[in-house]
């Protein structure tokens, strides 16, 4: 995409503030403007109603109040964008100033970090650690939606299958743990409960 002058960002981020208001198709279109948003940084200078208006971050123009910014809570800008994995990873990479882990003094509220940890519990923070720590594969499956970023972040061994629904039926919970945990697992399990090593 060619660098925006600072007109066209001023109206990138009108048009993305508006599809998010909007409900149905608007909101449909509010991921990929976001993504533009973002790889354009428009935030940074932009002309708004005859005065240039420049932001430090994508979170001061999510938050900061009209009509130098939008006035809106980011984590309702994630919950908009949540089914969108590589808008996700964009947007919290944004949000942190930089890839990677935060320092301590931008550790906030907002769900892409922990109140008191580094380690965040968003689907944002899931997907990139998919993006840091998973094979090429699994990244391309969680950036299509063909597998969440909890299931690969279980596959890899980053983090523990914490199943609770087990169906009534004994045959169908042993299917069930198989799926979800392979048959090493399943065959331990019985193997426990038979008292057998």
């Amino acid at each position: 995409m060619s660098e925006l002058n600072e007109i066209e960002r001023a109206d990138l981020c009108s048009l993305t503030i508006q599809s998010f208001n909007r409900a149905g198709s608007g909101l449909r279109t509010f991921p990929g403007l976001l993504k533009k948003v973002i790889q354009q940084r428009a935030w940074e200078r932009r002309i708004v109603n005859g005065r240039v208006v420049e932001l430090p971050s994508l979170r001061h123009l999510i938050t900061a109040k009209p009509v130098d910014g939008w006035g809106e809570d980011p984590a309702q800008v994630e919950a908009v964008i949540r089914d969108d994995p590589e808008a996700l990873a964009a947007f919290r990479e944004a949000m942190l100033g930089k890839p990677g882990r935060p320092k301590a003094d931008e550790k906030t509220r907002y769900n892409v970090t922990g109140i008191d940890d580094d380690r965040g519990n968003s689907r944002a923070y899931s997907i990139a650690v998919v993006q840091r720590e998973c094979d090429p594969d699994t990244v391309a499956a969680v950036m299509a939606g063909e597998m969440s970023p909890n299931a690969a972040l279980v596959k890899a061994g980053l983090r523990e299958n914490r199943q609770v629904y087990l169906p009534r039926d004994p045959a169908a919970a042993a299917e069930k743990l198989r799926r979800q945990f392979g048959n090493e697992f399943v065959d331990a399990l019985r193997r426990a409960i038979d008292g057998t090593h």
